[in-house]
């Protein structure tokens, strides 16, 4: 797999400062990058922010703004980018699970300091996830995967059936909502995604899964020996399973011992909505690569 990106980095035309944070917005060939930096300080290392299947680099309600936001404050470089296809990012073909791993890794391997961190919430801890393993990358010590599913090849039936039903019960709630009709008669409200959503169907190319990667991801983790953190909600009934799954990952191989911690943020939802929720997940996150 080929893990290059042909970046020529471009300083845009303004920058935004903080007491704590610098935040940038750089173009390359595969789309803007936004870069949070530690203002005034020496940067502890780099993490890469990587969005769900089809968000764009903010995350769902601008959470990954507000991690990368908490993280340089705390003094690391939190760089977010488009996955090709989603966002501002091009693709000129639909783009596959593979095809999100070798741009997470492109993006990591032009990271120069000592640790790398991939993050990632829901597909895009899969992302990170995929990534991590491959050997011809940059080499990543640390992933953080917040809201994330098993791979394709583990999904069972009931599982699928439960994200239906759960989707199905949420968007029911939403439409008791008049601002939810108002941003629907705006045409701010995209149909097309509802609809998948409460389906909870694949995105496919022709007979083809693009969420089914061509390698077995997991069997690659089980000789991994980085450091993970997984995060969910509480509120989110997907998560039990998931959870179970990836703590029987990581009992037959997945991540060094001692360098794997699991956590459940209680009552969250699945993004995170509630500020409560994101400032319990970013201070285990904090707590984790200060470790």
């Amino acid at each position: 797999m080929d893990c290059t990106l042909d970046d020529n980095f471009t300083p845009a035309s303004s920058a935004e400062f903080s007491e704590l944070e610098r935040r940038d917005v750089v173009f390359t060939s595969a789309g803007p990058v936004t870069i949070h930096r530690p203002f005034g300080r020496e940067s502890k290392g780099d993490v890469l922010l990587l969005p769900g299947w089809s968000g764009p680099r903010t995350g769902p309600a601008d959470a990954l703004v507000f991690i990368a936001t908490r993280l340089a404050e705390n003094g690391w470089t939190a760089t977010r980018l488009d996955l090709p296809g989603r966002g501002d990012a091009p693709a000129s073909a639909p783009v596959d699970l593979d095809g999100m791993i070798a741009a997470a890794s492109g993006g990591v391997s032009e990271f120069k300091s000592k640790r790398r961190v991939l993050l990632g919430i829901c597909s895009g801890g899969n992302v990170a996830l995929g990534a991590a393993p491959l050997k011809n990358c940059a080499v990543i010590d640390t992933v953080i995967a917040i809201s994330t599913f098993p791979f394709q090849p583990a999904r069972t039936q009931n599982f699928d059936r439960l994200r239906r039903w759960n989707n199905l019960k949420r968007y029911a709630a939403k439409a008791l909502s008049p601002a939810t009709w108002l941003r629907l008669i705006k045409g701010e409200i995209n149909v097309d995604r509802v609809k998948k959503n409460v389906a909870a169907t694949d995105a496919t190319a022709g007979t083809r899964n693009l969420k089914d990667s061509a390698r077995n991801i997991e069997k690659e983790l089980q000789q991994w020996k980085g450091s993970a953190l997984f995060i969910w909600g509480g509120g989110d009934e997907e998560a039990p399973p998931a959870r179970t799954h990836y703590e029987k990952l990581h009992a037959t191989g997945l991540g060094a011992p001692g360098r794997v911690r699991f956590h459940t943020v209680p009552g969250a939802n699945h993004n995170f909505y509630g500020k409560a929720w994101r400032e319990e997940m970013v201070a285990e996150i904090l707590a984790f690569l200060e470790k």
